[in-house]
């Protein structure tokens, strides 16, 4: 539709793992009048629930994943943990040291500290 009309089309999101990311990569790749650069915000975190840790930056961008599938693999570990942690802390907002002034999280989790 947006083709028709000639309208750009972007991907954005935020504070995605990799497994959405992957799949945003894929999305991105196939969209023809994508025209706008593709945003997230991966960079942000420290570790992921996929095999080998987070998917690398070169050169300021993320190379569609090529493994069957989305092409990343979950570490069952690390998503027991993070279940773990949820189920004892409910939603914890990832943005909470944000070096944005002024912007705040939707959902604050005071339990942390």
């Amino acid at each position: 539709m947006c083709e028709t009309f000639q309208l750009g089309v972007a991907v954005h999101s935020s504070g995605e793992l990799g497994i959405q990311l992957a799949t945003m990569l894929h999305l991105g790749a196939v969209i023809p009048n994508l025209s706008f650069a593709a945003d997230a915000h991966y960079h942000h975190l420290t570790d992921d629930i996929i095999t080998g840790g987070k998917l690398a930056y070169e050169q300021g961008t993320i190379a569609v994943p090529t493994k069957p599938g989305l092409g990343v693999t979950l570490d069952r570990d690390k998503l027991s943990n993070d279940a773990e942690l949820y189920r004892r802390l409910g939603i914890v907002s990832v943005r909470s040291g944000s070096p944005r002034p002024g912007w705040t999280p939707t959902i604050r989790n005071d339990r942390l500290g």
